[in-house]
Order: C-alpha cells, then sequence, then structure tokens
C-alpha cells in the first residue's frame, strides 16, 4: 500500500496553514518530517531530525570501530573509518550541512 504524506515548508517566522490536500479521493496524511532518499526532512529545514539520526548512525559506527580496533591495523582502522563513518557523514551534505 502507498502511503502519501504532505510536508508544508514553512519559514520560522510562517504559521502553519491548516491545509487538507486530496490525491484521488483521499486525504493525504500531514508530517513534521519525512526520509527522503536518506536525508531526513523537516517543515522548517532545522535538520534536527536528520542530525539525531545522523549522532545514533555514528554511535553504532564507532562502537563497531572499536570493537574491531584490538584485532587491526591502522590502516585497515582508517579504511574502515572511511568507509563506515566518512560515508554517514558525508551523504546527502550537500544539502544538509550548506
Amino acid at each position: 500500500m502507498i502511503k502519501h504524506i504532505f510536508l508544508q515548508f514553512l519559514t520560522k517566522t510562517d504559521y502553519e496553514i491548516n491545509l487538507q490536500v486530496l490525491f484521488g479521493n483521499r486525504k493525504t496524511g500531514t508530517a513534521q518530517s519525512l526520509k527522503f532518499l536518506g536525508v531526513t526532512i523537516d517543515t522548517t529545514f532545522t535538520w534536527q531530525h536528520h542530525v539525531g539520526e545522523l549522532t545514533s548512525s555514528l554511535n553504532k559506527a564507532c562502537y563497531a570501530i572499536r570493537l574491531i580496533k584490538p584485532f587491526m591495523s591502522l590502516d585497515i582502522l582508517r579504511s574502515t573509518h572511511f568507509s563506515y563513518v566518512h560515508s554517514i557523514i558525508s551523504y546527502g551534505i550537500i544539502f544538509w550541512g550548506n
């Protein structure tokens, strides 16, 4: 089942307008944030939700690197960092990090 979501973009000084958007004969749901191509977008582009998800992913990556650290050389750890941690940080940065 395809779920249709409506996200209203606002500036920090705008007020939300109560809109009902129809797709076919059905009302679409409204959301405060949604994930699109791996980047979490919210209504005011504050990126708080996205940064929160990044923090969680980076914590997991750091934990994994700490676990393998005693068994790997510095070159392998550096390679693991760039393939795992750096890819998480840099994905979509052109949008959210600008």
